[in-house]
């Protein structure tokens, strides 16, 4: 869900962004234009953030065996036997899959959707700005 909010909002800022880079082409585009181009910019690269995925685990992290950036160092058929060893047991299979859950939302709520209320806020802001400069310069 949140790569697809991300998706839509890079895709609907590199749009805008675009176009007013072809504004631009030959002579000086509107100011509102370059206000909106900048903030679009400045959306898509904190969406981009939120997209990043992280394949790194700091050092000294317990093993994780649902999370390929934790075992992806070990040899296949440990892994394999580790994997299998712990879904044998009814509570450790659960507590595994718990804590894989658990990893996922605390991702999601400090950066996914961080970067991403970051990023609409942005977004909004500069068609904010944008609006205000429009009417300012017809004044």
């Amino acid at each position: 869900m949140a790569d697809q909010k991300a998706s839509i909002l890079m895709a609907s800022s590199f749009v805008i962004f675009t176009i007013a880079i072809n504004q631009a082409k030959g002579h000086m585009p509107p100011l509102p234009l370059l206000v909106l181009g900048a903030f679009a910019f400045a959306s898509a690269a904190l969406t981009v953030l939120a997209i990043v995925p992280k394949t790194k685990l700091p050092p000294g992290a317990p093993l994780d065996l649902m999370f390929f950036g934790s075992f992806s160092h070990i040899a296949r058929d440990e892994y394999v036997d580790r994997f299998v060893d712990a879904m044998a047991d009814e509570e450790t299979m659960l507590r595994t899959v718990a804590a894989d859950i658990y990893a996922n939302g605390v991702i999601l709520r400090r950066k996914k959707y961080r970067f991403l209320e970051y990023a609409y806020r942005t977004f909004l802001t500069g068609l904010v700005c944008s609006a205000a400069v429009f009417v300012i310069e017809r004044l």
